[in-house]
């Protein structure tokens, strides 16, 4: 079995591949995406440099991929926050390929900070399901030209609880607002989620609330019930691993790892008011210094090797069309394997980058609740 570990960040790690060098010019640093005209490109970069906050999946995926592909130069590292990869990518950089997140990639693509990526080529977007592609080509598409690929779907915010505490699982946001679980609940502590928790739970719109006071008022009466804000998905799994807390907002991976190694009492639900999904994406920034390199790992992160691999390492969900299939294979927890599917009538919508304005107006309010 694989070692686990929840999107822990690492320092900056490197190893090496046995395999031969590649065709390119001084390591094919003159190659460019553009000129890609069949796959695999016929000349790639003989190195590759990976920054991604799911760092166990990261070092496996790359060293098979580097492996695969015969690359001898693979360099790592990884982020705790998306802002730290962002600032990196405005400045000259040696990142060539990275996992974002939704709004971060917005970002990029607004700011010219994003290669475009040849999809209609690359052997495994046809893998990927039909949902996250229609998401990607919704979102993630500018003039025709597709910016990120989608390798990692989360449901979040979910209710992770213990289910030896309840008759019946939670089913509605109202659980963080009960007051008989005061001492018992915990908040993750990130202001958009805070935000749009407190939106869901009072009927209003997670993208952009027209209530902000309602926001204000309910998220301060909430702040009380709390046994803790988090930060860290480690500390939510054990303080409900302890029986210290029973019930706590988190990503379904957190909720599936928590079950699989802390206590098999954590589980998680859906509330019936509906949730939110986000997909991680693989991009290539501009100016990377190995685009063709990036390019081809960005392909490989949507193959069913990386499907088991972010299993086996990462409890996250694949979006390859038989991500739930490639689960029931690899895994032999036949519990935790159902748990981790996804259901037909949750209702989910996708989390699209928030605008200017809602990002400002979110930050006052949480200045606002935690003061």
């Amino acid at each position: 079995m694989r070692r686990r570990n929840l999107m822990s960040a690492g320092a900056a790690a490197m190893l090496g591949s046995t395999a031969g060098c590649l065709s390119g010019d001084d390591g094919g640093q003159s190659l460019s995406i553009d000129e890609i005209t069949e796959w695999p490109p016929d000349e790639y970069e003989n190195e590759i440099n990976h920054w991604n906050w799911y760092t166990n999946w990261r070092d496996e995926l790359t060293e098979e991929f580097a492996e695969e592909f015969g690359i001898d130069n693979v360099n790592l590292d990884s982020y705790n926050n998306p802002g730290q990869f962002y600032a990196q990518i405005q400045q000259n950089h040696s990142i060539d390929s990275i996992n974002s997140t939704g709004e971060f990639s917005q970002r990029m693509m607004e700011n010219d900070l994003a290669y475009s990526l040849p999809v209609d080529m690359m052997d495994n977007w046809d893998t990927v399901g039909g949902e996250w592609k229609e998401a990607t080509e919704r979102t993630y598409t500018e003039d025709g030209e597709v910016y990120a690929v989608p390798n990692i779907i989360v449901v979040m915010p979910v209710i992770a609880y213990r289910d030896d505490h309840f008759d019946s699982p939670p089913n509605s946001w109202d659980i963080f607002w009960d007051e008989d679980l005061a001492g018992d609940i915990l908040m993750w502590d990130r202001d958009y989620l805070l935000m749009q928790i407190a939106a869901l739970y009072t009927g209003q719109d997670p993208h952009d609330p027209n209530d902000w006071d309602e926001l204000e008022e309910v998220l301060t009466q909430q702040r009380d019930l709390n046994q803790t804000y988090y930060q860290d998905h480690d500390t939510a799994q054990q303080l409900l691993g302890n029986e210290d807390a029973v019930v706590a907002a988190t990503p379904t991976n957190s909720a599936l790892q928590g079950h699989a190694t802390v206590d098999d009492s954590i589980r998680y639900t859906v509330p019936e008011e509906g949730t939110l999904y986000s997909i991680d994406q693989q991009v290539v920034p501009a100016g990377a210094p190995n685009p063709v390199a990036g390019a081809m790992l960005a392909d490989y992160t949507m193959s069913e090797e990386s499907a088991e691999i972010m299993w086996e390492t990462d409890y996250a969900i694949s979006a390859h069309e038989d991500a739930f299939d490639i689960i029931d294979r690899v895994e032999d927890n036949e519990e935790l394997a159902n748990l981790a599917r996804y259901e037909d009538d949750w209702e989910l919508q996708e989390r699209v980058p928030l605008s200017e304005e809602v990002r400002e107006k979110t930050a006052d309010l949480y200045s606002e609740v935690m003061s």
